[in-house]
């Protein structure tokens, strides 16, 4: 259990690691390209008709894989006064649930984003000419991350639950 438990982290961590450099490297993009569209609009009295297009679909890829990053790194945010006034065991219990629902509905969000994706690959954008698919591709590559770094915390959290891990929730 545990040699699975480590490569499932370590699978996580990895993916982790390069949606994060994806995301540096949108919020870059983006920020250099609505720059540029001002100095442009208001210095050349000129507009870059596709940029709206592109920091539009840089936003949803943004979105979409950040929501990823932010729940590996648990930084979404949460009320938890209940959960903190339960015992550790119910705690525990609670969190198995949790991570089993986020899983389910990363799942959910994986596979609807990857019928999506297959039925407007034959659209194309307006400004741009790209296959819609390559937007709507966020929302399913987003769902695949989450239900990879859920399914990490959820063995990582049977453990804590059956006690094969130091225990947490005992904070």
């Amino acid at each position: 259990m545990v040699s699975v438990k480590n490569g499932v982290e370590a699978v996580s961590s990895i993916l982790n690691r390069a949606a994060e450099y994806l995301l540096i490297g949108l919020i870059a993009g983006i920020s250099i390209l609505i720059f540029v569209q001002v100095v442009f609009r208001y210095g050349f009295n000129h507009s870059i008709y596709w940029s709206e297009e592109v920091g539009r679909y840089t936003l949803i890829w943004i979105t979409f894989i950040g929501a990823s990053v932010g729940f590996k790194k648990k930084a979404h945010v949460g009320v938890d006064f209940l959960y903190r006034a339960l015992g550790i065991k119910t705690r525990n219990i609670l969190t198995v649930v949790s991570d089993l629902s986020i899983l389910v509905l990363a799942l959910i969000l994986a596979v609807y984003g990857i019928k999506l994706t297959s039925f407007v690959r034959f659209q194309t954008s307006a400004a741009l000419l790209i296959p819609m698919s390559v937007p709507y591709s966020a929302i399913w590559i987003g769902g695949i991350l989450t239900a990879v770094h859920s399914f990490s915390f959820l063995i990582s959290d049977i453990a804590v639950l059956f006690g094969r891990n130091d225990m947490k929730g005992a904070e």
